[in-house]
């Protein structure tokens, strides 16, 4: 598959009494480029050499904020945009001088951060944040594949999280967090040609890894407190809380070359013999719901100055099932 959803972790600005912003952008072009391989080796429709291929990439965006209510309530917001003007050379060994050349593969991708936060007491505070982060690019670019062997990758990520923190008497807080996100990929081929496969792994028409679609919606509700007990200059750290994830959608598409003619040629000639034609159709499609629960509880026991006890106890349960509809 070409597609993947991961982890990552994101820290994030909060707005200030003093209203602030800032402004970057980063720009590299064909000058700092040393010629490729591939553009050293292709050649276009004429049968010349295509040489060192143009290239531009800009990254901008900035960032703003301040106060909503003085010593109370803030605000900060984030925004960044790349583009990569780049070109991919291709060379498909004379089998098809009409897709010899150089041939544009551009990406772009968007991010934005929102964020509020508010102090509601003296021992209480509360934040939300919203995230946003879309790209599209070329997906299975290669030098011996065609741009009508190409495909497209779509993707689209949206997230927001709420955090409420309280610091209680006697040297305890707990802190509250709830997080939904939602995430979509989509692969799409450029092409609806027959696909054609030759020994020297040139390969044209409709991509045969497409169409793919991933998507996900989730839910987290997160919660621990912790609490310090003193005992003569030392004392127990405890910690206590549970997490409880849950993704009613995790739905997944994988439809290779659907519908689709492949011919697989025995030689590196367009006249040549085929050794195999084959056809797939039909419809492979899972959805795996999930839940996860964790529970633990902790306590970071000193008992002098040079010995500390760490002990703890969690508990971890996953549930889900699949749907699965498939048909060749």
């Amino acid at each position: 598959g070409g597609h993947a959803a991961g982890v990552s972790s994101m820290i994030t600005k909060s707005g200030t009494n003093v209203w602030s912003g800032s402004a970057f952008e980063f720009l590299r072009d064909r000058a700092l480029n040393a010629e490729s391989r591939s553009e050293r080796t292709a050649v276009d429709s004429r049968g010349q050499p295509v040489g060192k291929q143009d290239y531009r990439r800009n990254q901008f965006g900035g960032s703003f904020g301040g106060p909503l209510t003085h010593d109370k309530a803030h605000f900060f917001v984030a925004a960044e945009r790349t583009k990569a003007d780049a070109f991919q050379a291709v060379n498909t060994g004379g089998l098809f001088p009409r897709f010899d050349g150089s041939f544009p593969t551009e990406y772009v991708e968007r991010l934005f951060t929102g964020k509020a936060t508010r102090n509601l007491n003296a021992h209480q505070f509360v934040s939300g944040r919203y995230g946003h982060n879309s790209n599209v690019q070329p997906y299975g670019t290669s030098a011996i594949n065609p741009p009508n062997n190409w495909a497209s990758s779509d993707n689209r990520f949206n997230s927001f999280n709420l955090n409420h923190n309280w610091v209680l008497s006697g040297a305890r807080l707990n802190e509250l967090i709830f997080q939904y996100a939602d995430f979509r990929n989509q692969i799409t081929s450029a092409s609806s040609a027959p696909n054609e496969v030759f020994p020297s792994g040139v390969t044209l028409g409709a991509n045969s890894n497409t169409p793919q679609t991933t998507e996900q919606h989730k839910f987290q509700f997160r919660d621990d407190f912790s609490w310090h007990v003193y005992r003569g200059g030392l004392g127990h750290d405890f910690k206590t809380g549970v997490n409880f994830i849950n993704e009613p959608h995790l739905f997944t598409t994988f439809n290779g070359g659907r519908r689709i003619v492949v011919y697989t040629h025995a030689t590196n000639d367009l006249d040549g013999p085929i050794s195999s034609v084959s056809f797939s159709d039909g419809d492979a499609a899972a959805n795996l719901p999930m839940k996860q629960l964790g529970l633990y509880i902790q306590d970071d026991w000193r008992l002098n100055g040079r010995l500390t006890l760490n002990l703890g106890l969690r508990y971890d349960v996953m549930t889900g099932y699949q749907i699965d509809q498939s048909s060749d």
